[in-house]
């Protein structure tokens, strides 16, 4: 059986591996376990890395902020969006799918961004627009 590896990133929490399933410092703005060859991440939303405050906006604003954290989880466990295989989206309005995906796109420059599924959703709190989790490998 594989060892998992799961850390949180985020505010008051320490950004090296904890042991405990759950933070002592809050909701993390990413979660991240480590197994198999794979990393995966929570679903994450457009929460500030130093704040913890939401980081609310329009589409766009909050696309940016999402994969801007994504990012930081994804290097933190070792790898990049150059290695993510999966994406799963989840979007308040599907109207606002053109501007996401606009920004999404920007993030994968060197190739074709990787298979993913977009859905509308119900979100957590009223102001939050988009939720992605990834799974990569390292």
């Amino acid at each position: 059986m594989s060892k998992v590896e799961r850390f949180f990133i985020g505010p008051q929490i320490a950004s090296t591996t904890i042991k405990s399933e759950k933070s002592s410092g809050g909701v993390p703005t990413v979660a991240v376990a480590k197994a198999g060859g794979l990393v995966f991440t929570n679903g994450v939303v457009s929460n500030d890395p130093e704040t913890g405050e939401l980081v609310t906006g329009d589409i766009r604003v909050q696309t940016r902020r999402v994969l801007d954290n994504l990012k930081i989880g994804l290097e933190k466990a070792g790898t990049s969006f150059d290695n993510v295989v999966m994406v799963h989206a989840f979007l308040k309005n599907m109207t606002d799918w053109p501007a996401y995906h606009e920004v999404y796109i920007e993030y994968f420059p060197e190739h074709a961004p990787p298979p993913r599924y977009t859905v509308q959703a119900e979100m957590a709190a009223p102001e939050l627009l988009v939720e992605i989790h990834m799974t990569a490998a390292l």
